[in-house]
């Protein structure tokens, strides 16, 4: 009785991978267009970033209309519409990026991080819940760890700052990437 409910449980679990499996390709079809945007965006403010460590407004502010068109656009072509958890997506990014803003007063990163952080976490909560943590908790580990690697190595001290920009858009890619496969990992499936 143990084997047949244990083949059960496999066969649902496989299943259930599947489908969202089909489910995360057919949104990232539908987000094509936006995420031809991102990476071209992403790639220039990520140079401007490393090169002057600010996220210039002409460039971001401009991404919420196309960030909205794009969300709007995707849910047209791929007919379903997660405007509720994308903004809420949106709003846990602001937070957590615009707490650390706030905290430290503006000296552990700058207010282009905490603007540009609710268009990324729109973009990741259209797909699901998964990436947009994963994309979130991504940029902090890859951030992190790059500053450990600069002041090992003495290219910093503490205190220095480093641009978080291109951090924020690996974050988005490994969100976009790995994003649905991350919540079944992390239960065990």
């Amino acid at each position: 009785m143990g084997s047949a409910a244990s083949s059960l449980s496999t066969g649902t679990a496989l299943r259930d991978a599947r489908i969202a499996l089909a489910s995360h390709t057919r949104a990232m079809a539908a987000l094509a267009p936006l995420l031809v945007a991102w990476v071209a965006v992403g790639a220039v403010l990520s140079v401007i970033d490393i090169r002057e460590h600010r996220l210039p407004n002409r460039i971001v502010m401009p991404m919420y209309a196309v960030v909205a068109f794009g969300l709007g656009l995707a849910g047209f072509l791929g007919g379903q519409w997660h405007v509720v958890r994308s903004l809420e997506s949106s709003g846990l990014w602001l937070a957590v990026i615009g707490m650390v803003w706030l905290v430290s007063s503006g000296r552990a990163m700058g207010f282009g991080d905490v603007k540009l952080a609710p268009l990324l976490g729109a973009t990741l909560g259209w797909l699901n819940w998964d990436a947009a943590i994963l994309g979130l908790m991504t940029c902090w580990l890859l951030g992190g760890v790059w500053s450990l690697v600069l002041l090992v190595t003495g290219r910093v001290r503490l205190g220095s700052s480093i641009a978080f920009g291109p951090f924020m858009f690996l974050g988005l890619g490994c969100g976009l990437l790995l994003g649905s496969g991350f919540g079944m990992a992390a239960s065990g499936l």
